[in-house]
């Protein structure tokens, strides 16, 4: 059973933390830092289908982010074990459930059917996996841009999709601005609002998560263990 969807979908907030630095003894300590949920990161930490295993073994709850939305890469980490994914620059509807039907089994969606071979299903130990795996696995998205956040309430609406993440950085970006511009607050306030309007939880990088829970935020990134590493040596040193 996937706790953490179980646990999303109860209404809980759940604080968490992206995971850069790549070896399964970072994502332990991680996970047993005592975080709700840490995300192995393929789109910005390396592709590594040998190391996002081992992770997972050290961190079995961990998400998944993928570098990009194809349906052979979605396949090939949830062939890992991966219980839930997160998927980056969505921007429409048809971009969300297409990543839906990437982590369904056919009728309801086209994976592949290749579990008897797989980690996911301990290569056929687990004969239940089938079964349980169109319920189980979570998908997540990430609407970082002005056209994501014009089609949020339809992308909401995709079945499947339990997570909508926003992406300040990006959005920002597209916005031809920085971060930390009011603008960028003021659009990120609303689309949290209108996220969790849907019923579907809203995510958030957050440099002060207080502020974006008191929103409505209930997915709240404190940061990234190499942000973390990196800054506490600087401050010993």
């Amino acid at each position: 059973m996937n706790s953490l969807q179980q646990r999303l979908r109860a209404g809980e907030t759940l604080r968490g933390l992206w995971q850069n630095l790549p070896g399964p003894e970072m994502a332990e300590l991680a996970a047993r830092a005592g975080f709700d949920w840490i995300v192995i990161d393929g789109e910005h930490g390396a592709w590594d289908p040998g190391c996002i295993r081992r992770r997972l073994i050290a961190a079995p709850e961990a998400v998944v982010r993928v570098p990009v939305l194809e349906d052979w890469i979605l396949k090939q980490v949830l062939d890992l074990g991966a219980k839930t994914v997160l998927v980056p620059m969505i921007d429409t509807p048809e971009q969300a459930a297409q990543a839906v039907a990437a982590c369904r089994y056919p009728p309801e969606g086209r994976r592949g059917m290749g579990a008897f071979v797989a980690r996911a299903a301990m290569y056929g130990l687990d004969p239940g996996y089938v079964e349980r795996a169109n319920r189980d696995v979570s998908v997540w998205v990430q609407a970082e841009s002005r056209a994501a956040l014009a089609n949020l309430e339809a992308i909401c609406a995709v079945p499947g999709v339990d997570c909508v993440f926003l992406g300040p950085a990006d959005l920002a970006a597209d916005m031809g601005t920085t971060a930390t511009d009011p603008v960028v607050h003021a659009a990120l306030e609303d689309a949290i609002a209108r996220i969790a309007a849907t019923g579907v939880a809203p995510g958030i990088f957050a440099a002060d998560p207080d502020r974006w829970i008191g929103c409505g935020a209930r997915v709240v990134s404190l940061g990234s263990d190499a942000m973390v590493l990196a800054s506490g040596l600087w401050a010993l040193l």
